[in-house]
C-alpha cells in the first residue's frame, strides 16, 4: 500500500491547496526562473551586502518548492534551480581568476566556472531529492525537519568531499542577527542548522503543516537564547596581553608577481616597510610575499633576521618551500627574527595548487593550455608558530574557511594569523566573503584574527568577530594595531559538532514522538 503524502492529505480549506495547485499548473520553466531568482536573492545576506533577510527568504522559497513538489524528480530539479541561482551569483568570482589568470580565454573559463558551479548545485539537488523521499517514507517526522537535515547533510558533504568547499554555508548569513552569538557554542554548523530550521518551519507554517509544535518551540528557544547572549554576553576567554602588529599590503599585480624582475622589487619594498616598523613586535607579510624558495632566501635573510631579533620583532611571511630532492613544493608560512616556525599549507586549492586526478584530467588541461600547479600538502599535525612568548595558529588563504581545522589549532594559540593573496579575484566580492569567513572563525574561537593580504582585504578582527582595523583595497600600504592575546576555550573549541548534533537529535526525537501521538489520536 502506498503511503499518503505527509504534507497535503489533511488540508481541506484555505489558500494553501490553491497555491500548490497554481504552482503545479505553471510551466516548469517559470517555476525554474522563480527558483533561480530566489537562490540569487540569498547571496545578498553575505558580504559585501549583509542584507540578512535575503537568505531566509531564499530558504523559505526553497522549502515551499519542496513542500509543493509532487514527485522526487520535481524536488530534484527545483532544488537544482535554487542552487544554480545561489551559487551562480555567489561564487561568480571564480570566473575572474580563471579568465584573467588561467590563460584559457573567456569561453573555456566560462565552461570551467559552469562545471564548478554545477558540482556545487548537485549537493543541493540531491539534498532536495533525499529530503522529499524521506518525508514520504517517514511521515511521523515533519517535512520541515527533513528539509533541514537534508540540506545540512548536503552542505557537510560539500564541505568535505575532494578537500571540500565550505564557502557560503547557511550559517554565514546571520552575521547581523542574534544567532551570531551562538558561534562560540556550536560554531558554523550550529548557526547553519538554526538558519535552515527557522526557514523551513516558517514555510511549513505558511502551508499549515501538522506536527510543527515541537519545532516551533525549538526555534523560539534558540532565538530566545541567542537574544539573551546578545544582550547579556558571556566571556568565554580571558585576555592575557597585547602584541603591537604591523601588516604589510604589497599590492603586487597578480600577472607580475612571479616575474623575475618583480621579485626583487617586491622583496625590497616589504623589507623597507618592515624596517620602518621595527617598533612593532610582529610584522606580517601576505601569502607568497617572497617568491624565492625558502632554501634560496634563508642565507640572504640571515643578517635581516638578526636585526629583527635584536629589536624583538618577529616577521611572519608567506614563502614557497621545496624539498631537498626538489621533487615536492609547499606553500608555506615562515616565522623568523624573534620568533620561529615553518608551516606547510594543508588544504590546497583544487586546480590552483594541485590537480585532482591529475593522471586523468591533466592531459585535457594541457590541450587547453591551462597552467598546472603541483604543490604538496603539509602534515595534518603541525605545531603553531612562536612569536616571542606567544603561540600563533597559522592559516594560508582559504584554510581559514575550514572551521574544524581552525578549532584543532586554537587550544595551543593566543592569536590566529591568516595570510592570503586575493588578487586572483580582482574587484569581485570574493575577497569580502573571505574576510567575513575570517570574522566567524574569530567569534568561534574567541581569538584575534590577524589577516594580511596582497591586495586586500587586510584587517584586524577582534575576538567578537568585529573588524577593528582595515586597510583599503588595491593600495600599497601598512596597517598597525594592538592585537590582543587570549587564552581559554569556547564551548565550540571544546566540544565541536556536539551542540549541533544535540539540537538536531532533540528535534528528531520530539517530533517523532509527537507524530506518533497525533497518529494514535487520528485512529
Amino acid at each position: 500500500m502506498t503511503m499518503p503524502h505527509p504534507d497535503f492529505t489533511n488540508i481541506k480549506t484555505g489558500w494553501e491547496p490553491r497555491f500548490s495547485a497554481k504552482l503545479s499548473q505553471l510551466p516548469p520553466i517559470i517555476v525554474g526562473v522563480i527558483a533561480i531568482i530566489a537562490g540569487a536573492l540569498g547571496v545578498t545576506s553575505f558580504a559585501p551586502f549583509h542584507f540578512w533577510p535575503g537568505y531566509f527568504i531564499s530558504l523559505i522559497v526553497f522549502s515551499l518548492l519542496m513542500l509543493t513538489s509532487t514527485t522526487s524528480k520535481a524536488a530534484f530539479w527545483r532544488g537544482s534551480a535554487v542552487g544554480l541561482g545561489f551559487f551562480g551569483a555567489g561564487v561568480s568570482w571564480v570566473y575572474v581568476s580563471i579568465a584573467e589568470y588561467g590563460q584559457v580565454g573567456s569561453l573555456i573559463a566560462g565552461l570551467i566556472t559552469f562545471a564548478f558551479i554545477s558540482i556545487l548545485v548537485a549537493f543541493w539537488a540531491f539534498s532536495a531529492w533525499a529530503s522529499w523521499r524521506l518525508s514520504r517514507r517517514f511521515s511521523q517526522i515533519p517535512s520541515s525537519l527533513w528539509i533541514t537535515l537534508g540540506l545540512l547533510l548536503g552542505e557537510m558533504a560539500r564541505s568535505s568531499l575532494f578537500t571540500g568547499f565550505p564557502w557560503l554555508l547557511p550559517g554565514y548569513a546571520i552575521e547581523n542577527t542574534w544567532l551570531f552569538e551562538l558561534l562560540p557554542i556550536g560554531g558554523i554548523w550550529l548557526t547553519s542548522a538554526c538558519v535552515v530550521l527557522t526557514a523551513s518551519v516558517i514555510a511549513s507554517l505558511l502551508m499549515r503543516q501538522n506536527n510543527q509544535l515541537s519545532l516551533i518551540l525549538v526555534v523560539i528557544i534558540v532565538w530566545g537564547g541567542a537574544a539573551f547572549l546578545h544582550y547579556a554576553p558571556i566571556s568565554w576567554v580571558q585576555q592575557t596581553g597585547t602584541l603591537k602588529t604591523t601588516l604589510v599590503q604589497g599590492n603586487v599585480k597578480q600577472d607580475e608577481k612571479w616575474l623575475a624582475q618583480s621579485a626583487g622589487q617586491s622583496l625590497a619594498y616589504y623589507q623597507q616597510a618592515t624596517i620602518e616598523h621595527l617598533d612593532s613586535e610582529l610584522v606580517v607579510w601576505p601569502e607568497t610575499a617572497i617568491t624565492y624558495t625558502y632554501p634560496q632566501i634563508k642565507p640572504y635573510f640571515a643578517s635581516f633576521s638578526k636585526e629583527l631579533e635584536n629589536t624583538n620583532t618577529t616577521l611572519i611571511t608567506g614563502i614557497p618551500d621545496v624539498s631537498a630532492d626538489k621533487q615536492n613544493y609547499y606553500n608555506a608560512i615562515w616565522a623568523t627574527g624573534n620568533g620561529f616556525g615553518l608551516y606547510y599549507k594543508r588544504r590546497l586549492v583544487p586546480f590552483g595548487e594541485y590537480i585532482p586526478f591529475a593522471e586523468y584530467i591533466g592531459p585535457i588541461l594541457d590541450v587547453f593550455g591551462m597552467p598546472m600547479s603541483s604543490f604538496k600538502s603539509g602534515d595534518e599535525n603541525q605545531p603553531v608558530l612562536q612569536v616571542g612568548e606567544w603561540g600563533v595558529a597559522p592559516f594560508i588563504c582559504y584554510e581559514i574557511v575550514y572551521a574544524e581545522q581552525v578549532r584543532r589549532m586554537v587550544r595551543d594559540s593566543d592569536f590566529l594569523i591568516t595570510i592570503s593573496n586575493d588578487g586572483w579575484f580582482g574587484t569581485s566580492f570574493g575577497p569580502w566573503q573571505h574576510l567575513q569567513i575570517a570574522q566567524f572563525r574569530a567569534k568561534e574561537a574567541g581569538r584575534y584574527v590577524i589577516r594580511a593580504t596582497n591586495t586586500g582585504v587586510t584587517a584586524f578582527i577582534n575576538e567578537k568577530g568585529e573588524v577593528v582595523a582595515q586597510a583599503p583595497q588595491f593600495e600599497r600600504t601598512t596597517l598597525t594595531a594592538e592585537a590582543k592575546a587570549f587564552t581559554g576555550n569556547t564551548p565550540y573549541v571544546q566540544w565541536g559538532y556536539w551542540p549541533t548534533l544535540l539540537l538536531l537529535g532533540i528535534c528528531v526525537v520530539f517530533t517523532y514522538l509527537n507524530g506518533l501521538i497525533l497518529n494514535r489520536k487520528n485512529r
